[in-house]
């Protein structure tokens, strides 16, 4: 297939995949809000952190209040990493590729997009939060189930599962992060709150039932972050991520150099004692990840996307 259809069909599943997890990252926020004393509660700037969004936010008029923040992040156009942002581009993407999508996943993405930009120019109180977001969130998986299930799993699949899962990684790198975002305090205040908080980042994931299946004791937050980086059941583990990007690059010719890649990165999540993993230490590997995400995405582009190639 032409190298520029599988570099957009390939945006098409890291935006959507982009799409579904701000909103959860949202909700790790907004939850904290419901979960946690205000005394200890981190800041709304954490979102712009963790999305890389400060410098972008400071360029335009208006406090990083929590009305401003959610609206940024939510429906700003300006904001590339802003929900309606990611949305517009995977429409765009799936626009250019509709010849070889299913017609109801166009149907839905433009209807998701239609609904989001409607929202997108009015404030997201929290009495109205979760209940958009949680939509927002299911229409993406209702597209993705969809993609699964009446698309020919070939090569242009295959790039839809390399994009969707090399964000997913990411996001939930972002979304572990947000739960070591400062909470404010001193030591004796936060402690006893930060289970509640490693529950929050669980539930936001969907991942609290299958955490309980899997580790089968109370939560605690080494057990978390082992299985929410390790775990190879679980499909928004980064480990689970990173094994089905392999399954879809052996699919695809010139894998090779592409899979060294993210082998290493797999060898580096499977080194780390991550019950001694806490706080500026987890800051710091989640940049570090967050690095060797980026090297996988270039293996990627320079593996199947070089200008002028044809692949498949």
């Amino acid at each position: 297939m032409l190298s520029r259809v599988a570099e957009r069909v390939y945006w098409l599943g890291r935006f959507l995949e982009r799409v579904e997890n701000t909103s959860r990252l949202i909700l790790v926020r907004h939850n904290a809000t419901l979960d946690l004393p205000k005394a200890v509660q981190p800041g709304w700037d954490m979102l712009l952190h963790v999305l890389g969004a400060e410098q972008g936010f400071a360029s335009l008029p208006g406090a990083p209040t929590e009305k401003n923040i959610i609206s940024y992040v939510f429906g700003e156009r300006e904001n590339p990493t802003s929900i309606i942002s990611s949305l517009k581009n995977a429409r765009e993407n799936m626009r250019t590729t509709r010849e070889i999508l299913p017609s109801e996943t166009w149907e839905r993405v433009n209807s998701l997009y239609l609904s989001v930009a409607r929202r997108s120019t009015k404030d997201l109180p929290r009495n109205m939060r979760h209940s958009v977001l949680n939509n927002i969130i299911q229409s993406c998986q209702q597209i993705t189930g969809m993609l699964a299930g009446s698309m020919n799993h070939d090569a242009a699949y295959q790039f839809i599962r390399l994009g969707r899962n090399l964000e997913r990684a990411d996001m939930s790198t972002r979304i572990i992060d947000a739960a070591t975002e400062g909470l404010t305090g001193n030591q004796e205040e936060i402690e006893p709150y930060r289970n509640v908080l490693w529950i929050s980042v669980l539930q936001s994931l969907s991942a609290y039932q299958m955490y309980r299946l899997n580790v089968q004791r109370n939560v605690s937050p080494g057990d978390v972050r082992e299985f929410l980086f390790r775990s190879t059941v679980f499909p928004r583990a980064v480990a689970h991520s990173l094994e089905e990007i392999e399954i879809s690059m052996r699919l695809l010719p010139e894998s090779k150099p592409a899979l060294g890649v993210v082998a290493q990165v797999l060898s580096g999540l499977n080194a780390v004692d991550y019950s001694d993993l806490a706080d500026a230490d987890l800051h710091v590997f989640i940049d570090e990840l967050q690095a060797d995400l980026v090297e996988v995405h270039e293996a990627i582009t320079n593996t199947w996307f070089a200008p002028g190639e044809e692949h498949g």
